[in-house]
């Protein structure tokens, strides 16, 4: 049986975990140990998606020079 591939990581859908994170945090419900773990994967995410906007920034600059050019 072939392994399913997993799904190619994708910034909006990045955005939206964290802002469900966010909602969850913001909603006082959840106990320490949730809270330190939810906390600590939207910040993986959020610098996941930090890249992500430094890389594609890159590319623009790039397009912009070679469109001076």
């Amino acid at each position: 049986m072939p392994k399913k591939t997993p799904d190619p990581w994708n910034y909006e859908t990045t955005v939206a975990t964290v802002e469900g994170i966010i909602a969850d945090l913001e909603s006082g419900s959840l106990p320490l140990a949730a809270v330190l773990s939810q906390f600590e994967q939207a910040v993986q995410a959020l610098q996941q998606c930090e890249t992500y906007l430094q890389e594609k920034q890159q590319q623009v600059d790039l397009l912009i020079e070679t469109l001076a050019d």
